[in-house]
């Protein structure tokens, strides 16, 4: 039901609504927007990060949008478009890997992971302990042997001829061989192989841990001199866009569960205790310069997004209903009633 207001009461919220509407959509907005930010940077001294929000409202909050938030079946079809158009962009064709990693920031990388030595001796110890890594390290000396001794055999094409009535020949004394001696003679190699691969592996591990740093490092650097200026587009047909976007949902899929663990909602949890315990006391004024937001950051944004929105709302008949219906029940209210009504 519409409120039907005192004479003077309507003049003045039309009056209102009028000016406000003018410094929001005109030339003014500037002027507005920047008297805003400069006010709310000029209190941002007197209040502290706990005194507008806590740790808890902000574990709420990541809780709600980033563990709890089940995002709609529209996000495989998002993944899958930004796929292809990432995959297939011109870009790749104009951009080196040297574009994208300088050489200072590939060797700064490099020397950190060659420092990690502790990293390395894990992994080597494991691979030594690991059946796995040893069956399969057992599998490749076995059919390598093979393969050598049976290229020993044959020797190149022009002793074909020669091999293949060798092989004849063995294969009439293969038949005459007791049933099970040839599965033996392998299962035998296998098993000294088997018996063996420990030390060699033991021996690789030794090798590996004492190698030296000063020729893997330049050794490492050699290559990247070597495919740095190649543009990304050389790799790219190493994945399709089809790859990319699975790898994509399978990402997300990944995500989804991994979201869920008590490990990541303790960790972030941890991470946010811990930003509260460094800026929680500190100014507004001091966090927003401590990581690094600028007034003219702030402005520029606001004068980005402001400005645009405004004009939409105003053209499509919204913004003028907007600012009238909260200013309405101000002027409807019985105490502005009693002011118009009062003989001053």
């Amino acid at each position: 039901m519409e409120q039907v207001l005192h004479p003077k009461a309507q003049a003045l919220l039309d009056a209102q609504v009028a000016y406000t509407l003018s410094r929001l959509t005109a030339d003014d907005l500037r002027v507005t927007l920047e008297q805003e930010v400069d006010l709310i940077l000029a209190n941002a001294p007197l209040l502290t990060l706990n005194d507008c929000v806590n740790a808890q409202m902000i574990k709420d909050t990541v809780h709600r949008y980033a563990i709890e938030l089940d995002l709609g079946a529209g996000v495989f079809d998002i993944i899958g478009d930004i796929a292809r158009r990432v995959h297939g962009h011109h870009i790749h064709q104009q951009t080196t890997l040297n574009d994208i990693l300088a050489d200072k920031h590939f060797e700064q990388i490099l020397d950190k992971i060659l420092e990690l030595e502790n990293i390395r001796d894990y992994v080597l110890k494991e691979l030594v302990i690991n059946p796995v890594y040893a069956g399969l390290a057992s599998d490749v000396v076995y059919y390598g042997l093979r393969d050598y001794l049976l290229s020993q055999m044959i020797g190149g094409k022009k002793r074909v001829q020669k091999v293949s009535a060798m092989l004849s020949k063995a294969k009439d004394l293969a038949n005459r061989l007791p049933q099970g001696l040839e599965e033996a003679i392998e299962d035998s190699l296998r098993l000294y192989i088997n018996q063996s691969i420990r030390h060699i592996i033991a021996e690789s591990q030794s090798f590996l841990t004492h190698i030296d740093q000063d020729k893997l490092r330049n050794s490492i650097l050699d290559i990247w001199d070597n495919i740095k200026q190649q543009p990304i587009s050389t790799y790219q047909q190493l994945l399709t866009s089809l790859d990319v976007e699975e790898l994509c949902v399978l990402s997300y899929e990944f995500w989804r569960d991994f979201r869920n663990t008590t490990y990541f909602k303790v960790l972030i949890d941890a991470g946010i205790d811990a930003f509260f315990q460094r800026y929680g006391d500190v100014t507004l004024d001091e966090l927003l310069d401590e990581v690094g937001i600028k007034r003219d950051m702030v402005l520029a944004d606001a004068l980005r997004f402001a400005p645009p929105v405004l004009k939409t709302l105003n053209e499509k008949a919204l913004l003028e209903p907007f600012v009238r219906r909260h200013l309405q029940d101000f002027y409807a209210s019985e105490q502005v009633q009693a002011i118009l009504t009062t003989a001053l």
